[in-house]
């Protein structure tokens, strides 16, 4: 599914279908799922229509710039590195590209959207939430619902920590596909409560390709963050 088209492509799978045809003169977008849809009208001369994973934070409405996947606890030894593997929600975006400039199509998932607060409700913050299972090896994925987080976590303390959540800022999250999603992500743990928090800039696998970014798709002027400081908790 995740791909560039042409302004003329249909797919269709298990009760999923998207594509743009041309109709009178002017093409047409459809998406259906699950029995939601979508459609939009397009004038132009002819362009490219881009599908790919984007930032898990955009449905049912944009509420918050946070995912929180919280997973059962494993405690990490002073000073040590260890990578754990995750899954995070897939949410999927249909953009057009012509004359250098991008748009929003559609945003889509096969996922429900669940949102909690991270933190005390006076410095706390509304964050997507995600429950995964937690594994020392890649785990398989459901690449419609889930993607591959790989999370290496460095211990800087000099006590023993026990982790059950990750933040990620969405700002800063880079994700990779290929037949799949993934995000390759890092958090250095300073105490018992605090961790920084970011992503790489880079694929899990070679051969995997980068997702247009929505901010940058929408042009959102002054973004700069990319990493999280989670003080209330880790």
């Amino acid at each position: 599914m995740y791909g560039t088209y042409g302004f003329a492509f249909h797919i269709e799978k298990d009760g999923f279908s998207i594509e743009v045809n041309q109709e009178n003169g002017i093409y047409v977008y459809r998406r259906s799922l699950d029995g939601s849809s979508a459609e939009r009208k397009l004038v132009s001369s002819g362009g490219r229509v881009i599908v790919n994973p984007v930032e898990p934070l955009n449905l049912p409405r944009e509420v918050s710039r946070h995912l929180i996947v919280e997973f059962e606890p494993v405690s990490i030894e002073p000073g040590a590195q260890e990578t754990v593997y995750l899954t995070f929600p897939i949410e999927v975006a249909v953009f057009v590209a012509a004359k250098g400039n991008y748009e929003v199509l559609d945003i889509f998932s096969w996922n429900r959207q669940k949102y909690t607060l991270y933190g005390s409700p006076d410095r706390g913050l509304i964050a997507r939430w995600w429950g995964s299972q937690v594994a020392f090896s890649p785990p398989l994925v459901d690449p419609r619902r889930e993607g591959l987080l790989s999370l290496t976590i460095t211990n800087a303390t000099n006590a023993w920590v026990d982790v059950s959540r990750v933040v990620l800022e969405g700002y800063g999250m880079k994700i990779f596909y290929d037949d799949s999603a993934s995000i390759r992500a890092w958090m250095r743990i300073s105490s018992s409560m605090v961790a920084e928090t970011g992503c790489h800039d880079a694929p899990y696998r070679d051969g995997q390709r980068k997702s247009l970014e929505l901010y940058t798709a929408r042009s959102i002027p002054g973004i700069e963050r990319s990493r999280f400081l989670m003080d209330q908790g880790i």
